[in-house]
């Protein structure tokens, strides 16, 4: 990858919590709808990753950031789902911060921490794989 794509996507990745409030906050229900996308997105990605078998290529600290991320990333999407379909949910959390919107922002939060922490590894030159050991004859 290039490295400029590189940065300037662990740049968006580590914005990530920041712009969905804000595309709530300025979008209402259809900013809800992109940040509820980006959550979905993420946990499919994670969930297919996993399914492939990618954990027992990596390191172990890359592993449990991929298996926390798909957590959180699920956790996001089923929190964030109330304000992607109905309008008076996100009224409710621009207006106040309640246990649910707590959670919501919480885990969103999580979410893309967990993703710039994995993304910033996959651009190291090993992407976070275990070594191969040679073969000692």
């Amino acid at each position: 990858m290039d490295p400029r794509l590189g940065k300037l996507l662990l740049g968006l990745s580590a914005a990530g919590y920041p712009l969905t409030q804000l595309a709530i906050r300025r979008f209402g229900r259809r900013g809800a709808v992109v940040s509820e996308t980006a959550c979905v997105a993420l946990a499919i990605r994670d969930a297919a990753m996993v399914a492939a078998g990618t954990p027992g290529r990596l390191r172990r600290g890359p592993a449990v950031l991929l298996l926390l991320e798909l957590a959180t990333a699920a956790a996001a999407a089923a929190l964030g789902l109330r304000l992607a379909i109905r309008d008076e949910a996100v009224e409710q959390a621009q207006a106040t911060s309640g246990g649910a919107e707590i959670a919501r922002r919480a885990a969103v939060a999580a979410l893309f921490s967990f993703h710039t922490v994995r993304l910033r590894i996959y651009l190291q030159p090993d992407q976070g794989r275990r070594l191969r050991t040679s073969p000692q004859g």
